[in-house]
């Protein structure tokens, strides 16, 4: 049932309650994907728990240092925005399609981030998986012709393998 306030739904025996379909479709939320729940100014808040945002500052450090060291470009994301990156694209939407993209392939010689974010040249992508679970990508990419497989891998796997253990 939906009011002007929004939807009304019941609690059951066990503190339960339903999110509508609606929401969820507009909100992106996966069966068995992580939600926080706070109570602010007396009601309860709910909202999407993003294991790569909650290390934003680990993610940043480990950024920084594989850019400054190696000198390639690297982007960090979650499943929908981009979390990190040494060029000015953070906090940036992912195109939907991203995602499915990086899943088929590895390695690009272009990149449609979102609308506004292409990337050219040699691209390297490798998903975050965390307990059989994608949560984000990592991208390297340069304009040499240089094999960052291996890069890729190295940083997604340390993103993981921190996560993980929290």
């Amino acid at each position: 049932m939906m009011s002007e306030d929004g939807y009304v739904r019941k609690i059951d025996e066990l503190g339960r309650i339903v999110i509508p379909k609606e929401l969820r479709q507009r909100l992106k939320i996966q069966e068995s994907e992580n939600l926080i729940i706070n109570c602010v100014d007396k009601n309860i808040k709910i909202s999407k728990f993003s294991y790569v945002v909650n290390n934003i500052n680990f993610i940043k450090k480990l950024g920084d240092i594989f850019n400054i060291i190696f000198k390639y470009n690297i982007i960090i994301t979650d499943l929908e925005n981009i979390i990190y990156s040494n060029k000015p694209f953070n906090n940036s939407k992912l195109d939907s399609k991203i995602m499915k993209d990086v899943d088929e392939l590895k390695r690009f010689k272009n990149i449609k981030i979102n609308n506004e974010i292409i990337i050219n040249g040699n691209i390297f992508a490798e998903e975050i998986i965390v307990s059989s679970t994608v949560i984000g990508i990592v991208i390297i990419y340069t304009l040499k012709e240089d094999d960052l497989s291996l890069p890729t891998k190295f940083i997604s796997n340390i993103i993981s393998a921190h996560i993980e253990v929290i």
